[in-house]
């Protein structure tokens, strides 16, 4: 069995799903072969990306279950705030279902973040591999800044190690 992990993003304060959103659901969705793979769907709360009164990973949920989807092959909906969290708080599917791979599904930006996150939290299993969405038509002002933060984290991260 393979699982697909997608990573959070941002959604509106009404719960609509940014573009961000639904680039990494399109990549999962491409993924997606019902009965033969498993999805978990990350994101909970945070002011820089879901204030609702639902996590993000249900926002998320209802998106794929409108698009052929089965509720059955959706494993669990991790209520992280940041992706350090969501390999925390995934761990157990690992554990629990023993996946012959695992598929990262995160923004082309994002990915070298969460590879060294995943493999670091996920060690010692390591048939883990990422698909990426495109930001190339995400606007400037929304992706340049996430960019930005995506180096200084990484730095950190090389810095300090995963905490």
């Amino acid at each position: 069995m393979k699982i697909i992990l997608v990573l959070g993003s941002p959604n509106s304060s009404n719960g609509e799903l940014s573009a961000m959103a639904f680039s990494r659901l399109q990549v999962c969705r491409q993924l997606y072969s019902a009965g033969l793979t498993k999805i978990v769907l990350t994101g909970g709360f945070g002011t820089h990306f879901n204030t609702t009164s639902k996590p993000h990973a249900h926002y998320l949920q209802q998106a794929l279950l409108t698009s052929g989807v089965t509720t059955a092959d959706v494993l669990a909906l991790i209520e992280s705030g940041n992706s350090v969290e969501d390999a925390k708080l995934s761990r157990w599917i690992i554990d629990l279902y023993k996946p012959d791979e695992i598929i990262i599904v995160t923004s082309d930006y994002h990915q070298a973040r969460a590879k060294l996150i995943f493999e670091t939290v996920y060690a010692p299993f390591t048939n883990i591999t990422f698909a990426v969405a495109s930001s190339e038509f995400i606007d400037p002002s929304i992706i340049n800044p996430l960019k930005r933060h995506e180096e200084i984290a990484l730095q950190d991260l090389v810095d300090h190690g995963v905490r």
